[in-house]
């Protein structure tokens, strides 16, 4: 033995190719050499002999193309073919080659195409159903179901070939098609030529699909006697080799199945395969320990098997079909019991524990139908933090959004009040809120429930929680949350964060600016009330100031002395004054740069200039110019602030200037916040023509559509604007499109200036299908949207 151990590598094994000779230069259009020929077909050769010589000989010039083209099936390989598993071929120019010369054959004559040579009939159908070629597959399926592919056993390797191959990716059969092959296959009494695979494939697409298809349970029909005595032989050990067993990938496919029969009222299959699964011990005996009993008004079957099947889920590990079967019961209204809801806390509660990005969706249902139903079942607190912490894991920021809401809602509320994520899931969640959703209403409340419930935020986390607060605008909630945190240890994470000192002075610079002009602003009558609102105003504006100079004062505090300051931080005092009105105590920091010898970068020049457009605009624009002169390139931000502020003093001629200066220069793509005062601007430009106006809002609508759903563009404050000046054109249309994108789930729905907006969009609405000018089916679309009741004439 050892002798021909050491002779065999020396032995010659020739490799057969069963293919024409005379046709073997062509793969996907390119000539090659025999032996790599040879080389290339070792694995795809045909498993029969080829033999075209009586079709050739009967046959035109142009189908004898064909034929040798159509030949190449046994060498054709798919690198150069992209997957089309989603897609579906409509023309045969996009067909690779050998398809499109079987597509044009087929053309040409139908009965030809489907003479041909059984081994290259069944190539075809393989690779066709593999990758994707749904012309290719309809054809075949067309010419056996219609009979002119006669011959059973043409048609029984054909239909065989269709289906064995639906294993190798989504398959691009139909269910009813399958069904339809199938029914041939048990005609010829030939389903034992499917393989344990195919079967197992097929039986897996039905249990897959989330809906229901009359087709599935007629293939299951036909499918489970075979799919269910291969289980039979299947047993799982006892013992010590128990710990390491993983069942097969057949008995996870039978749980689902066991469900979905169910749902097909074939109640009968589904006792025999679970009786089945319970002899071969993959359904453990634990997992009978904890069956419930439910109401004799129940179904108790579908129940008991069910909750079964799920403790044996969770004994092996398959957490997520546990879950799908939890949640598809539910659906499906198997009971009302209290069973099924302990049932999928339990369930639920494990799978969090383990959920992938796939199947966390199904978490988020489940545990909002859990908090939504009536009953006395309460989701525990813990299993509320946990579903949070494990969104901000997998940064799935719409489920966390989406339990936020539900745990907020009023009817909710009064029966049990649902605990705040903890620790750093806490301002992740703020953070989607605010930055990503841009849902203003629920961030402000979960602002403000921080700060009721004294909810603890992370050291780290303090100074970027609150100034996403103060950023948006929630500055009594900002005020509070910058109050408690600027004592004890830990207070230099607030008072000495100059992000954070920005945005609190910029939020409280606006209230300061706006509380003076309500008090500049002339009064009609001098009476006691008006004299004592204005006393009102005057302590408000003077809390105001104080406040702002305190969070001024410690962060300077906290970076004394200045001449050890770093740069940043002295811009950034810098940038503070300026906007508190203090400009010389503004420039004052940037002299200590200057002091110290450090080169000021461009984010000093856009302070000052900053300083200097807010107050002339257009001599920030000359000091721009002498920049460009010196070689000094501004960015975008240079180019917006000058643009910001040449908005707000009614520069517009100024602003555009500006625009184009920006684009010879480079600066394409300004701020967010720069579009958004554009937009502002240009849907609000008193005095301008409606044909300019309309114009400015139709750019605007494509701007917001374009950009960045996580922009400042995409805020309810741009869609307040840009509704109002739909509604000045007498565009109902434009109006509830403005509301749909940018207002709608942003703000609260009881808001009184939101009511506003959806009353004066739905009468107008009503006003225009009065008229004719909008249609009624379109008019009932939107104002159901807006929950507004109108009588449509």
């Amino acid at each position: 033995m050892l002798l021909c151990r050491r002779l065999l590598p020396r032995v010659h094994t020739p490799i057969r190719v069963y293919a024409q000779q005379s046709i073997g230069s062509q793969i996907h259009g390119k000539a090659i050499s025999r032996s790599r020929l040879a080389n290339v077909t070792v694995h795809n050769a045909l498993s029969e002999t080829v033999d075209l010589a009586p079709m050739l000989h009967c046959t035109s010039r142009v189908e004898k193309e064909l034929l040798e083209r159509i030949a190449c099936i046994s060498t054709w390989l798919p690198s150069q073919v992209p997957k089309k598993s989603a897609q579906v071929e409509k023309t045969v120019e996009a067909l690779p080659d050998p398809f499109a010369a079987y597509a044009e054959l087929r053309a040409q004559d139908r009965t030809l195409a489907a003479s041909l040579p059984l081994p290259i009939l069944v190539a075809l159908s393989e690779k066709a159903t593999k990758h994707g070629l749904s012309t290719i597959v309809d054809g075949i399926v067309t010419d056996l179901l219609d009979g002119i592919i006669t011959t059973s056993n043409r048609q029984l390797r054909v239909a065989t070939a269709l289906l064995s191959a639906t294993h190798h990716d989504q398959p691009i059969l139909d269910k009813q098609k399958i069904h339809t092959l199938l029914i041939l296959l048990c005609q010829l009494d030939a389903l034992s030529e499917l393989s344990s695979a195919n079967i197992s494939a097929l039986v897996k697409c039905v249990v897959d699909n989330p809906g229901i298809d009359p087709y599935d349970t007629k293939t299951m029909d036909i499918l489970f006697p075979i799919f269910h005595q291969s289980l039979t032989n299947k047993f799982a050990p006892k013992g010590a080799k128990s710990m390491s067993y993983r069942p097969p990938g057949d008995v996870f496919i039978a749980f689902g199945l066991i469900h979905k029969l169910i749902i097909f009222d074939r109640d009968r299959h589904a006792l025999q395969l679970f009786q089945t699964l319970t002899e071969t011990c993959h359904i453990p005996v634990e997992a009978f320990t904890g069956v419930y009993h439910t109401s004799a008004k129940d179904n108790n079957f579908s129940f008991v098997v069910r909750s079964t099947l799920v403790r044996a889920c969770l004994h092996w590990g398959w957490y997520h079909r546990a879950l799908d079967i939890v949640v598809s019961a539910i659906r499906t209204h198997v009971t009302a019991d209290i069973a099924l809801t302990e049932l999928a806390l339990s369930t639920l509660h494990l799978a969090l524990h383990n959920a992938s990005t796939n199947h966390f969706k199904h978490c988020t249902w489940l545990i909002c139908h859990l908090i939504n139903s009536a009953g006395s079942v309460i989701v525990p607190d813990s299993m509320v933090r946990l579903f949070y912490d494990k969104a901000m894991h997998l940064q799935d920021g719409p489920s966390a959004e989406i339990l936020y809401k539900n745990t907020q809602s009023p009817r909710v509320i009064r029966r049990a009040k649902y605990p705040l994520p903890r620790g750093y899931s806490l301002t992740w969640l703020m953070n989607h809120l605010t930055i990503t959703s841009h849902n203003v209403h629920l961030a402000r409340t979960l602002a403000k429930q921080v700060i009721d419930e004294m909810e603890p935020i992370p050291v780290q986390d303090r100074a970027h929680f609150i100034t996403l607060a103060a950023s948006h605008g929630f500055s009594s909630s900002a005020r509070t949350l910058w109050e408690r945190y600027s004592v004890g240890k830990d207070r230099e994470a607030v008072l000495g964060n100059a992000s954070l000192m920005l945005r609190m002075v910029s939020v409280f610079s606006k209230l300061i600016y706006r509380t003076k002009a309500e008090i500049e602003e002339p009064t009609s009558s001098q009476d006691e009330a008006s004299l004592s609102t204005l006393n009102e105003r005057q302590k408000l504006l003077e809390h105001l100031l104080q406040f702002a100079e305190l969070v001024v004062g410690a962060f300077r505090m906290s970076k004394s002395p200045l001449e050890e300051t770093s740069h940043y931080d002295l811009s950034s005092l810098a940038r503070a004054y300026i906007a508190l009105g203090r400009v010389s105590e503004g420039l004052d920091m940037l002299k200590v740069l200057l002091r110290r010898y450090e080169i000021p970068d461009l984010y000093d020049i856009n302070i000052a200039l900053s300083a200097m457009a807010e107050l002339h605009p257009k001599k920030a624009v000359g000091i721009l110019k002498k920049m460009v002169a010196r070689g000094i390139h501004p960015d975008a931000v240079t180019f917006g602030t000058i643009i910001h502020h040449s908005i707000l003093h009614g520069e517009m001629r100024l602003a555009g200037y500006l625009i184009g200066r920006a684009k010879e220069l480079g600066c394409e793509e300004l701020s967010a916040k720069t579009t958004s005062s554009l937009i502002r601007a240009s849907v609000n430009a008193d005095g301008a023509p409606k044909s300019v106006l309309k114009e400015n809002l139709r750019r605007a609508w494509e701007i917001i559509q374009s950009g960045d759903v996580s922009s400042v563009v995409h805020t309810p404050n741009t869609g307040k604007y840009c509704i109002f000046a739909s509604l000045r054109l007498d565009d109902p249309v434009m109006a509830f499109k403005f509301w749909e994108m940018l207002v709608k789930e942003k703000t609260e729905w009881g808001d009184r200036k939101q009511v506003f907006q959806r009353r004066l969009i739905a009468d107008m609405i009503q006003r225009h299908c009065q008229e004719g000018a909008l249609s009624r089916s379109r008019g009932r679309q939107m104002l159901a949207q807006l929950r507004e009741r109108r009588v449509l004439l």
